[in-house]
C-alpha cells in the first residue's frame, strides 16, 4: 500500500493519542421522533461512544444530544426544533472537518444512518451520511468510477459540497462536478431541491461553498462514467536540500503538463538524518507505456531511493491501495493549506524545501496533489469552487502528535512554516478548514465569493447554518 495522508497519520507523524473533549452542554428535551425517522441518544446512552468517534480530536466535543436521523422528515423535524429554540447544534456526516465544524457541546444533527446507496443506470443516489467508501463499493459494482478521495470513511456529502479532490481527478473531475442534483432541508424547515433547473443558484454554491452553511443536506445524486482497469504508481527519493528543489522544480513542471490520465500526490517530509523524503505515488487511467514513458521525466532527475513500482489493477483494488485501512481514524493534528496558481517560483521552491529542513525531522509533512485536466476545464463561474483554470496545486501543510504536551510547540512550528510561505499562495482550500485564516472567505472563494455570499442571504437570510467559517 503506498502511503497518503490518511496512513502517514497512523505512522510517520502520529503516536498514540490523547482526547481533548469538553462538557456536554444542557439543552430542552428533543421532540418525539418516529423511529423510522430518527435515533435519539445522550451521554450515558450504551451507543454514546459509537457515535463519538470524529477525525479531529484536538476538536472533540461532547454533545448533549445526538440525532441520528433516518429519513428526510426526521431532518425536518429536528431543524425545526432546534431552529425554534435557538439551540446551537453542528450538521455531522462523516466526521472529519480539520476544525470540528461538525461538533458541538449541544445538539448535534448527525446523518450517519441516512447511508443508503443506490444505482440506476449511469445515475448514483446517496444518503447525505453514506461514506466515500460506500459510494466505491456501489458503484464499482456496476462498472462506475466515482471520483472522490483516497479515505473511504469520509462523509460524501461534506467532501462535494467543498469541491472534492481524488486520485483520478486530472481526468474525471472533482467530487462536486459529477453532482446533478442535491436534497435539502432549509432554513425553514422545509424540503429543497437544488439542481441545473431547480433553485439553479443553491446548486450553484452547494459544489464548492463548503458544508454546513447553505442547508442540512439528505440526499445527493451523481452522473458517473464506466471505469475499467487502471494503473497505480509510486517512487521514492532520499535527497539533500539542493537535490530536493531540483526535483521538486521538475515535478512542478511536469505535473502541469502531464496527460490528464495521471493524477498524483507528492509527498514531503525530513528524515532523522537531515535528508528528506520525496514521494510521488497516484493513479492513471491511461496505458502501462504512456504512464511508465511520462514518469521518466523524474526518475531520471535523481536516482530513487525506492524505484518507480506500477501495478494494474481494478478500480476498488486501487480505492483499497490507498485507502490507508477502512476504520474511522481519530487523531491530535492542525492542517494548513495553499493553492499555487501558474506556478511556484524558485523562491518559493526554496523557502518550501528550505523551512521543512530546518523543522525537526518528521514534524511536518507536506503534501501537494496536482490540479489540471478536467479540473480546469469547468469554467471558473460554473461552480462556486473558485481554484480551475491556471492552478497548478494544492499544497497541505500537516502536522500531528500523540503527546499532548507537544501539540502546542509543533503548531507553532507549524505556523511559523506557513507563514514564510504567504508570498506564494493564492488562498486556501475550504475542505482543509483552518481557524487561523484571517481573511478566510475570500482565501475559499476568491472571486466566487460575492456569489457565495447572496446565495446565502437567499436561502438562509438568519443565518441558521453557521459554524465559525460558514459564509455570511
Amino acid at each position: 500500500m503506498t502511503p497518503t495522508r490518511r496512513t502517514v497519520t497512523a505512522g510517520l507523524l502520529a503516536l498514540p493519542v490523547m482526547s481533548r473533549t469538553s462538557r456536554a452542554a444542557s439543552v430542552p428535551p428533543p421532540p418525539a421522533f418516529a423511529p423510522s425517522d430518527a435515533l435519539v441518544i445522550r451521554p450515558g446512552d450504551a451507543n454514546y461512544e459509537r457515535f463519538q468517534a470524529s477525525y479531529s480530536l484536538r476538536t472533540e466535543l461532547r454533545p448533549a444530544l445526538r440525532i441520528l436521523v433516518r429519513s428526510p422528515r426526521g431532518m425536518a423535524q429536528a431543524i425545526d426544533w432546534v431552529r425554534t429554540r435557538n439551540l446551537p447544534f453542528a450538521l455531522r456526516s462523516g466526521g472529519h472537518s480539520y476544525e470540528g465544524f461538525s461538533q458541538s457541546s449541544a445538539v448535534v444533527i448527525d446523518t450517519r444512518l441516512m447511508n443508503d446507496v443506490s444505482i440506476d443506470g449511469d445515475l448514483l443516489s446517496a444518503g447525505a451520511g453514506a461514506t466515500l467508501g460506500e459510494i466505491y463499493r456501489a458503484a464499482a459494482g456496476r462498472g462506475l468510477g466515482f471520483p472522490g478521495g483516497s479515505c473511504p470513511t469520509v462523509g460524501v456529502t461534506g467532501h462535494t459540497l467543498g469541491g472534492g479532490f481524488g486520485l483520478i481527478a486530472r481526468k474525471r473531475g472533482l467530487a462536486c462536478d459529477s453532482l446533478e442534483a442535491i436534497d435539502l432541508i432549509d432554513a425553514d424547515a422545509k424540503p429543497i431541491l437544488a439542481d441545473m433547473r431547480n433553485n439553479a443558484d443553491l446548486f450553484w454554491a452547494c459544489r464548492g461553498g463548503g458544508g454546513g452553511t447553505l442547508g442540512a443536506a439528505t440526499r445527493l445524486r451523481f452522473r458517473l462514467a464506466p471505469i475499467g482497469r487502471m494503473a497505480v504508481y509510486s517512487v521514492t527519493w532520499t535527497l539533500d536540500v539542493r537535490s530536493a528543489t531540483a526535483l521538486f522544480r521538475n515535478w512542478q513542471d511536469w505535473a502541469n503538463n502531464a496527460p490528464d490520465d495521471i493524477t498524483g500526490i507528492f509527498r514531503l517530509s525530513k528524515r532523522r538524518d537531515g535528508r528528506l523524503s520525496l514521494h510521488m505515488a497516484g493513479q492513471s487511467l491511461g496505458s502501462d507505456v504512456q504512464l511508465r514513458r511520462e514518469l521518466r521525466a523524474l526518475t531520471g532527475v535523481a536516482e530513487p531511493s525506492i524505484p518507480l513500482a506500477m501495478a494494474s489493477m481494478s478500480y476498488m483494488s486501487a480505492i483499497n491501495h490507498f485507502s490507508g485501512g477502512w476504520n474511522h481514524a481519530s487523531v491530535l493534528f492542525k492542517s494548513k493549506s495553499d493553492f499555487i496558481r501558474g506556478r511556484l517560483p524558485d523562491t518559493g521552491i526554496d523557502t518550501l524545501i528550505g523551512g521543512l529542513a530546518e523543522l525537526p525531522a518528521g514534524e511536518v509533512l507536506v503534501i501537494c496533489d496536482a490540479y489540471g485536466g478536467a479540473i480546469d476545464r469547468v469554467p471558473q463561474d460554473a461552480t462556486a469552487f473558485a481554484y480551475r483554470a491556471g492552478t497548478a496545486f494544492c499544497i497541505q501543510y500537516y502536522t500531528s502528535w500523540g503527546n499532548a504536551g507537544t501539540g502546542e510547540r509543533r503548531v507553532a512550528d507549524l505556523r511559523r512554516f506557513y507563514a514564510t510561505m504567504r508570498p506564494f499562495s493564492a488562498g486556501a482550500y475550504v475542505n482543509y478548514c483552518d481557524l487561523d485564516l484571517r481573511d478566510w472567505p475570500s482565501a475559499y472563494w476568491r472571486e466566487n465569493l460575492a456569489r457565495v455570499r447572496a446565495v446565502k442571504a437567499k436561502y438562509d437570510p438568519e443565518n441558521l447554518f453557521r459554524h465559525a467559517q460558514s459564509v455570511s
